[in-house]
């Protein structure tokens, strides 16, 4: 009986067939998404790689797979649209009975739905922020709604990678190198957060510039406790590598 790794080309040449032909995706970047070369997508495309015929029973699955990888593509969450297939394949590894009993054991199986909504929403929050940055006038406006529109773009990668890790065997914790270069950033951090852009002696700002300036400022705070959190609490002086 074949098992589900044997049949993964055929399903990245069914996929690569849907995003090129029906969402009409770049090949460069649907090799990108599926993990294959541009060349391997061509031969995917031509019958050479694979086999386009779907299997019957990942029909639909098949079609609403390239559906949010599409959107996600669209809205330039790349590294979201790889986690969708990732997902998707280990879903194929893991039988269905086992991932729901797995979910529903460790209590997690509402976590996981909430958080594939939530992904949804900061995917529509983005695009609406896009539009209206479109429609303004003030340079100062369209900036502000183009960085709630990365923003948006940037929680729902998150969200996806994080929902990747509790569905899947990618893990959630860092080894210690990694954490000894997330320390590094500390370095950094500290000297721009020392800098309030917002509390500036600028008696003529506007409230859209003092927004923008004080947006810059959450960041560095939000920066340094990102740190702090990432690395168990165990970060110490910010001005120390």
């Amino acid at each position: 009986m074949e098992r589900p790794e044997q049949f993964f080309p055929r399903i990245r040449a069914q996929l690569a067939y849907r995003l090129v032909e029906k969402y009409g995706l770049k090949k460069s970047v649907v090799a990108q998404v599926i993990g294959v070369s541009p060349s391997a997508v061509t031969q995917y495309l031509e019958g050479r790689r694979g086999s386009r015929r779907s299997e019957a029973k990942l029909e639909g699955e098949l079609d609403s797979l390239a559906e949010n990888i599409a959107r996600k593509v669209e809205l330039g969450l790349l590294e979201a649209a790889k986690s969708e297939l990732q997902s998707f394949l280990n879903q194929l590894m893991s039988p269905r009975i086992e991932r729901a009993m797995r979910l529903e054991i460790t209590g997690l199986e509402e976590v996981v739905r909430s958080l594939k909504a939530r992904v949804v929403l900061e995917e529509e929050a983005a695009r609406k922020a896009l539009e209206l940055s479109s429609k303004v006038t003030s340079p100062l406006a369209k900036l502000l709604l183009k960085q709630m529109a990365v923003d948006s773009l940037r929680h729902a990668d998150i969200i996806s990678m994080v929902t990747l890790s509790l569905t899947s065997d990618v893990g959630s914790s860092i080894s210690a190198s990694d954490a000894s270069l997330i320390s590094q950033m500390a370095v950094f951090e500290s000297k721009a957060e020392e800098q309030k852009l917002s509390e500036m002696p600028i008696s003529t700002i506007s409230p859209i510039v003092k927004a923008l300036l004080l947006s810059i400022d959450m960041d560095e705070e939000k920066h340094e406790l990102l740190l702090r959190v990432a690395l168990g609490g165990q970060l110490g002086d910010p001005g120390v590598a």
